[in-house]
């Protein structure tokens, strides 16, 4: 392969007044110059199996030179009983343009007190020319359409038969993300027993597809969100929040040495003495999904080298954040609006990807832990540990097909308060 690149990196600094220092960094890196290549001058062939999700994935390299009329090389390069056909070939343009991304922030710092710090900072990113899958052969709705004639009705030609596979199933394009935050902090250094960190963040993360099939074909839920498409001819539909958007975060950690009289007994020093209490607690807002309905109400053929599911959307009549959320009902259905198989066939939903905002985190963690010395390199350390102190319920994402009965329904959770100690 060969790349040229553009890495650029510019750094000011500039002290206002005692203890202020003023940071302005750009970063800029991968900038291609011209086209990425392939030194072999073919593509890279997978042969996978008809089963394409995980853990079940057959695939196989074929290297240069490749025989298209033979491009097995007259070798099975399959087991025995491990569907031989059909088969999926995965290939790299010969001009292909890899991604990049540009990176800047903005800073001021000042230290007071002696031992305090405080750092405010401005952070953006764009990653440019990011891959993503599509439909290359999607299904052109007619009155007569049904799910079992999609194939009949694709865009281009290459479906042999009403049940066989196409020539055209998915193709990669190019998209954009951004990110933008504002970031605070407060420091103390290690001073008299006590040091700690405390940071906030609010940010906004967009994009038009979070996930790169990152699990083969798979329910929308498993990768937490369906990376295929609703509309294949409205791309810009799906630009909106990522599913990792947590809007605002707070995180503190700190570190306490208790103090304890050095005056004391030499055996109440050893048991009481060099405790230290450490703790991490993290709080933020919730991130984004999207509201799906498996109805397929706009008859869209399936595309399984993507999800192998529909990525139908309801019709959006109000705001679905708002109003009390609870476990059973965190999301309201009456924000929403089913599309009628009758009268708006082959018609998409309005809502945008990822406009509902699921439950956020609470979690605090604790340590108690004290050193034993033993001997001159031998030493004994005790710890004691609790994670999510509180025993917060950290709810998990809420059913979002709106076709199922549980939708809005929150049927998982993350772990409850646990103890360690050794």
């Amino acid at each position: 392969m060969e790349s040229r690149r553009f890495i650029g990196k510019l750094r000011c600094r500039a002290s206002a007044w005692p203890g202020t220092r003023l940071d302005l960094a750009t970063h800029r890196f991968g900038r291609p110059t011209e086209s990425f290549t392939i030194r072999s001058r073919t593509a890279l062939g997978s042969a996978a199996s008809s089963l394409s999700a995980l853990p079940w994935t057959q695939a196989r390299q074929i290297g240069p030179p490749i025989n298209f009329a033979n491009h097995w090389n007259g070798q099975n390069v399959f087991a025995p009983d491990s569907f031989p056909q059909p088969t999926t070939v995965l290939t790299i343009e010969n001009g292909l343009r890899p991604p990049n991304a540009q990176n800047w922030n903005f800073s001021l710092q000042r230290s007071f007190a002696k031992d305090f710090l405080i750092d405010v900072r401005y952070i953006g990113n764009k990653g440019t020319r990011l891959p993503r899958f599509i439909a290359a052969n999607p299904a052109i709705y007619s009155p007569r359409a049904t799910a079992q004639n999609a194939d009949q009705r694709r865009q281009y030609a290459g479906c042999h038969a009403v049940t066989g596979a196409c020539d055209f199933v998915s193709v990669g394009l190019i998209t954009n993300s951004t990110y933008h935050a504002a970031q605070i902090g407060l420091t103390r250094r290690f001073d008299n027993g006590l040091a700690f960190l405390a940071s906030y963040t609010f940010s906004k993360t967009l994009d038009y597809v979070s996930t790169f099939n990152v699990a083969g074909s798979a329910p929308r839920l498993v990768a937490g969100e369906n990376d295929l498409a609703q509309n294949p001819f409205n791309l810009n539909a799906e630009h909106g929040p990522a599913i990792f958007d947590a809007r605002q975060r707070f995180v503190f950690s700190g570190s306490y040495e208790i103090p304890f009289s050095r005056s004391a007994p030499k055996a109440a020093r050893i048991a009481f003495g060099g405790w230290q209490l450490n703790t991490i607690a993290n709080f933020s807002a919730g991130t984004p999904f999207t509201v799906y309905d498996g109805a397929n109400v706009s008859s869209q053929g399936s595309s399984p080298e993507i999800t192998g599911f529909f990525s139908s959307r309801p019709n959006l009549i109000s705001d679905p954040n708002t109003g009390s959320h609870t476990a059973d009902e965190w999301v309201r259905r009456t924000a929403f609006q089913k599309l009628d198989v009758a009268t708006q066939a082959g018609q998409f939903g309005n809502e945008g990807r990822n406009a509902v905002r699921g439950p956020g985190i609470a979690n605090v963690d604790l340590s108690l832990l004290k050193t034993f010395p033993l001997a001159e390199r031998l030493r004994l350390q005790f710890r004691a540990e609790c994670f999510n102190f509180a025993n917060h319920a950290n709810l998990g994402s809420p059913d979002n097909d709106l076709a199922s009965p549980n939708f809005g329904r929150v049927l998982e959770s993350r772990s409850p308060r646990l103890f360690q100690r050794g």
